[in-house]
């Protein structure tokens, strides 16, 4: 996006040549086990957002029918127990774990009023109220792991998992946090640079499995890089990235920081002659949160960020929503290709539990992806993909199009509608309120806009006019489906409310 380009040229100032150099430096092991495997070039999340992205991931079930569509639904509810697929594998033989990232939660609350109480304050308050009036009392819930913590029924245990340690927020400090869990217990202040930690659990996990012949699972969801990155990745992957931009050499430093523990998991395997027989599949919950600097203190993804899609998490540009994945399985992948198949990362846990000669659960919207895997049939895997839900400048380069700011703009925030069918995205934009976007400071109503996806991918040249049959049939895929959606948990009534209607449409 040329904006995006020149944005960061007057922010940050490094070469578009340099970062493209970092972005395949930096990942050495998993360009590897991507090039051996089956990459995906038409790979979607189910949100553009990470806590209901997450949810579609873990239930293979649009998320949209649990009446979740942005973080804060996911905060108040969380997911309903007995819906989780990893329940299938851990009930059939398999030891699973949950290490890193768990965000489809409810936070126990209890934690936080047992501390105000004991502490003679209101039960009700918010805790970041008292950062300033009583900054004692904040420590103590910050060291409580308060933030981090989930509800028992809603902890791993006691959904599908043996082991779980990790956390129930948007992210967690790469040094020194608070909020990691182990178990039902809280792990205390964090030792060590986190991705390297979660990779310590998971060798720990695996290689008990390896030693005991028992087949296992592991989700490994990492926190970089997925908030933003100011604090320095440990020397042994900062020294290896030299140029001008301190951003620069740290954020692909962190990138590096990932693909480096990826291959202790490889080689660990590898040793013990368990790497044939593993299914690797690596992905992100949404897409970067691309930009320079914003609101002074948030650095997203440098350059070239999510090329070459448009957007960044958060807005239902292919930037936001399009991401990389892969599947590598050396005993039954033969032929490493690139696959123009219509995929979801909804589809991973289906492809698991088939690849484990289980039985899929019926009602869910993943697929299995093993017909790709094994070359068995070509016929689409997915005609279409549908999503619904917030679009928002806020995490990312686009919040400088915006009066608001990174903390405030999602509450203006229009929503919106996808449908992706073929080479054709059509996308539905409700209204803009008055004076939130410059590019539109008197307000706009809703619109529709039609994009080749295939010729054009950054999604500049609207062909809603030039082609209303499209139109017209791609939005009834979007409104059969969506009969099935729930009012949302938290986001404001009005804004589903727009997705229901559809005048624009007749």
């Amino acid at each position: 996006d040329p904006y995006f380009v020149n944005l960061v040229d007057s922010l940050q100032g490094y070469s578009l040549e340099k970062s493209i150099e970092f972005s395949k430096t930096a990942i050495p092991t998993l360009s590897t086990l991507a090039q051996e495997g089956v990459i995906f070039n038409k790979a979607y999340t189910s949100s553009n957002i990470c806590a209901p992205s997450r949810m579609g991931m873990m239930t293979g079930t649009l998320q949209n029918k649990y009446g979740i569509y942005i973080i804060a639904d996911v905060d108040k509810k969380g997911f309903t127990p007995g819906t989780l697929l990893s329940e299938s594998l851990k009930n059939n033989g398999y030891r699973t774990a949950h290490i890193g990232k768990w965000h489809i939660g409810k936070r126990n609350d209890q934690i936080l009023k047992d501390i105000l109480r004991e502490n003679g304050l209101d039960e009700n308050l918010n805790p970041n109220s008292l950062e300033k009036s009583h900054p004692q009392v904040y420590a103590e819930i910050n060291e409580s792991g308060y933030l981090g913590s989930v509800v028992d029924e809603q902890n791993p245990l006691n959904n599908g998992f043996d082991y779980y340690f990790g956390y129930n927020y948007w992210a967690s400090q790469y040094y020194n946090s608070n909020l990691v869990w182990e178990n039902f217990k809280h792990a205390k202040k964090q030792k060590g640079y986190n991705t390297d930690v979660f990779t310590d659990k998971a060798l720990n996990f695996i290689s008990e499995s390896v030693l005991s012949n028992k087949p296992f699972y592991v989700n490994l969801h990492y926190h970089a890089v997925h908030d933003s990155v100011e604090l320095k990745a440990p020397d042994k992957y900062y020294n290896k990235f030299k140029s001008d931009s301190y951003t620069l050499n740290n954020f692909y430093a962190h990138v590096n920081g990932v693909d480096t523990n990826v291959r202790r998991i490889v080689d660990f395997l590898e040793s013990k002659g368990a790497l044939d027989n593993t299914i690797i599949i690596f992905t992100s919950d949404n897409g970067a949160m691309a930009g320079g600097s914003y609101d002074g203190f948030k650095s997203g993804s440098p350059l070239p960020g999510n090329t070459p899609f448009s957007g960044t998490k958060g807005n239902y540009y292919q930037g936001g929503f399009r991401v990389p994945m892969f599947i590598y399985w050396p005993k039954r992948i033969r032929n490493y290709k690139r696959s123009e198949q219509l995929v979801s990362t909804m589809d991973i846990l289906p492809t698991a539990i088939d690849a484990a000669g289980l039985k899929l659960p019926k009602n869910i919207d993943g697929k299995s992806l093993l017909p790709i895997l094994l070359e068995k049939e070509d016929k689409p895997i997915h005609d279409y993909l549908i999503w619904a839900g917030i679009h928002s400048y806020k995490w990312g380069y686009l919040i400088n199009k915006s009066t608001k700011t990174h903390g405030t703009e999602s509450g203006f925030a229009p929503p919106a509608w996808v449908v992706v069918k073929g080479d054709y995205l059509l996308r539905y934009t409700g209204i803009l309120e008055k004076g939130i976007y410059y590019d539109y400071m008197g307000g706009r109503g809703p619109i529709v806009e039609l994009f080749n996806i295939k010729n054009d991918p950054a999604e500049t040249q609207n062909l809603a006019q030039q082609f209303p049959g499209i139109v017209k049939d791609m939005a009834k895929n979007y409104f059969k489906e969506s009969t099935e959606f729930k009012p949302p948990v938290a986001w404001k009534r009005s804004k589903w409310e727009e997705l229901r209607d559809d005048i624009l449409f007749q």
